[in-house]
């Protein structure tokens, strides 16, 4: 089987240009205006960020490589030990921004944790990804993919993407894209965010493909169409959880209709 298939491409480009243009729409219809974070010392939080990513790469490879060589299982079964091991790498994720976040003497707040448009926040991550999950559903047997249903597995599954997308949104866009955007602007700040998340992808494609480097640039290169609507999500609430919730239920809904995002 050729990867990627034409049916990923295609995947790739309806996810972008359907969720930028539902994010455009369901931010105008919330009324959101939000106030970009600043710091004192741009330069010096970048730099801060560039040390997150590579702390975060680092690690990402470390915790794959651990649970290829020695924490080997079978099969990758969704059950509580799946969500365990999402869990830890979690934790493991994020112990570079805790340090960072010391280091520079910055609250949550720095990292888009805030009561600040809070509601329109939720409201703008759940109407945009159950509607592109709906155009994702109506498209699925085109895709190769079709209603997989619900079960137990699934709803592992939903753990293990909650996890996970907590952890890689205030890694992606709480911490590196505030910086970023602070430095050049939002357009740098979300593509270059989506640019180190496809690139840590990349991490999990070359473990899923034996250590093919090039399948796993593709892999992680595919992730840049979702970076992209993730990082635009964010900097229209300036919240992590219009991101978090967009990143979440759009990886599982995307899944419920055998598709990987």
């Amino acid at each position: 089987m050729v990867y990627p298939a034409p049916v990923d491409l295609v995947t790739f480009t309806v996810v972008l240009a359907t969720g930028l243009l539902f994010v455009f729409l369901f931010s105008k219809i919330l009324r959101l205006k939000p106030q970009k974070l600043d710091f004192a010392n741009k330069s010096k939080e970048v730099m801060l960020s560039a040390a997150v990513f590579v702390a975060v790469f680092v690690s990402a490879f470390g915790i794959y490589d651990f649970y290829d060589k020695i924490w080997v299982r079978a099969t990758l079964t969704a059950d509580p030990i799946y969500v365990l091991r999402g869990g830890i790498a979690a934790v493991v994720l994020l112990l570079p921004i805790l340090v960072a976040l010391k280091y520079s003497k910055h609250g949550l707040g720095s990292i888009a944790v805030t009561k600040r448009n809070l509601g329109k926040s939720v409201a703008l991550g759940l109407s945009v990804s159950l509607v592109m999950v709906l155009v994702i559903g109506f498209l699925s047997p085109h895709l190769g993919g079709g209603f997989v249903g619900f079960s137990i597995p699934m709803g592992y599954q939903l753990l293990s993407f909650v996890i996970a997308g907590f952890s890689e949104e205030i890694v992606f866009r709480g911490y590196i894209q505030t910086r970023l955007t602070a430095s050049a602007g939002s357009a740098f700040g979300i593509f270059a965010g989506a640019l180190l998340y496809s690139a840590y992808n990349s991490v999990l494609g070359f473990f899923c493909f034996s250590g093919n480097l090039q399948l796993a640039v593709v892999f992680g290169a595919l992730r840049f169409a979702p970076g992209v609507v993730y990082g635009y999500t964010f900097s229209k609430s300036q919240n992590f959880i219009s991101s978090f919730i967009l990143h979440t239920v759009l990886v599982w809904g995307a899944l419920l209709f055998g598709l990987y995002l």
